[in-house]
């Protein structure tokens, strides 16, 4: 159904049933934060790995003939479990988001310039740098993730950006709002439901979520966002408009920017996972049970050994002799690092711990490192394909958005292009890349604006060849003049 149907359906239940209907599988949230927290594993349940029981006291006869029945007590189990969904997911989060995204402009206009300047502010301001992490996590690990964008009533940041920027066109009076992001997901406690037309286009999103009154009695509401309002209803007896929370948001697209995946990054590991808790929480009740030696006493003994007297007299021939553990448990520790690796490789994911890194020797560095961790680097380039793009949705909105709150920017916010590029994480070798980006020039197959974004020293690289060219191409100019002049 439509979205303008939807909205035209005379009660609020029907309209939030079929909002709720989604194109794509909605993420299982209990077994996915089951396998995300570790205290949450089929290791920790005590019904699915149950304690043991310890003999407290034997069966005994009292003086009167009685039989008393043996006494037990809770012999508690070892339970080991293992954090590697969250090691996996942090190691791809931040060979994925943890250098800022590059972002290419190439402004044309004064306009331009400022509004690209102000849009770089902005990401400052809401701490983007932060939030992609965030976000590329909830994705790995939740399925599904939403950035919200709106509005709130703020006069310091265009007041303070007025007085950087002096040449700010046709804005006498700064705007008295500032643009703020929040992130929705099923571990956040949102429920989500992304709605698409016939060509794939998300048209409308709603969330699902809950909140506390001054009294802690819960309350379930349920918002709408399209590409020109806010809707929200609260559930009491049945759904009601909840007219504080619905408006008209003012902002040229959907404020929404959403990524989806099939199944989380660690999906196909968990077999894997379970069984290493299990083999190594048995390990280590074995450990308990058979590492201290045991006395085993062999005949009649004399009396019995004090912290005083420490011999140990028999009698008859009896002996005494310590019984100990001598196997060595060469199966287990194999099939510990076989499906410890296993795990690893499934999902392209370098074990980074001081151990596997002191093996390396020294550190990679430049193509080395590329080559040494290319499994997570082709990861996060099949990451790009969704990431990449919820970036991209993000500036693009970003751009009409100031022109929407702020019109000196208006026929800016139409024409500059910004195009975002992620960055994997690698092992930056500066000589390495200067002499790249040097021998590029030199050996004619780049020109030396090229040869400067190649070297990336610095951001304003228009400003960087002024500057060489300042140094390098007036001093000869001088040195020509003069050279004339003698002759």
């Amino acid at each position: 159904m439509e979205l303008e149907d939807i909205l035209k359906l005379e009660s609020a239940s029907e309209q939030i049933e079929q909002l709720k209907k989604r194109a794509t599988t909605a993420p299982k949230v209990e077994e996915l934060l089951r396998d995300w927290n570790p205290l949450k594993h089929d290791v920790m349940d005590t019904e699915k790995r149950p304690d043991g029981k310890k003999l407290k006291k034997e069966e005994w006869v009292s003086s009167d003939g009685v039989t008393h029945a043996a006494e037990y007590e809770v012999d508690p189990v070892n339970r080991i479990p293992l954090a590697i969904e969250q090691d996996q997911v942090n190691t791809h989060t931040a060979f994925t988001v943890g250098n800022d995204p590059l972002l290419n402009c190439e402004p044309s206009t004064t306009e331009e310039k400022e509004l690209f300047d102000i849009i770089k502010r902005i990401g400052k301001r809401n701490k983007l740098r932060y939030m992609n992490k965030k976000i590329v996590r909830s994705w790995l690990s939740e399925q599904e993730v939403a950035e919200y964008w709106y509005v709130v009533k703020d006069d310091s940041f265009w007041t303070k950006l007025m007085a950087k920027v002096k040449s700010v066109v046709g804005m006498k009076t700064a705007p008295s709002v500032k643009l703020k992001s929040v992130i929705w997901s099923p571990f956040r406690g949102d429920v989500l439901y992304p709605l698409f037309d016939a060509h794939g286009d998300m048209v409308a999103f709603s969330r699902e979520y809950k909140i506390e009154d001054d009294k802690g009695n819960s309350i379930t509401k349920f918002m709408t966002i399209t590409s020109t309002h806010v809707r929200t209803w609260v559930q009491s007896s049945g759904w009601e408009v909840d007219l504080a929370n619905t408006f008209a948001h003012k902002l040229p697209k959907l404020p929404v920017i959403y990524s989806y995946r099939a199944e989380s990054l660690c999906r196909n590991i968990k077999p894997i996972r379970e069984r290493l808790e299990k083999l190594i929480s048995n390990y280590a009740d074995c450990i308990d049970y058979n590492f201290f030696p045991r006395v085993v006493v062999e005949g009649d003994m004399k009396g019995r050994p004090t912290k005083e007297k420490d011999v140990i007299q028999m009698e008859n021939g009896g002996k005494v002799f310590y019984l100990t553990w001598n196997q060595t448990p060469e199966s287990a520790k194999f099939e510990f690092e076989f499906l410890m690796e296993r795990a690893y490789s499934i999902t392209s994911s370098p074990r980074l711990s001081i151990e596997n890194l002191q093996g390396l020797g020294q550190v990679p560095s430049g193509s080395a490192f590329k080559f040494l961790f290319m499994g997570i680097l082709l990861a996060v380039d099949n990451h790009a394909e969704v990431i990449g793009e919820h970036i991209q949705r993000r500036y693009n909105f970003l751009t009409a958005a100031v022109g929407a709150i702020n019109t000196a920017y208006k026929s800016a916010s139409e024409t500059l292009d910004i195009e975002a590029e992620l960055v994997p994480f690698t092992i930056d070798n500066m000589a390495e890349r200067i002499k790249n980006a040097v021998d590029a020039h030199t050996g004619g197959v780049a020109s030396r604006k090229t040869g400067v974004i190649l070297a990336g020293l610095v951001d304003d690289y228009e400003a960087e060849l002024k500057m060489i060219a300042e140094e390098v191409d007036a001093p000869k100019e001088v040195e020509t003049k003069t050279e004339t002049t003698e002759k």
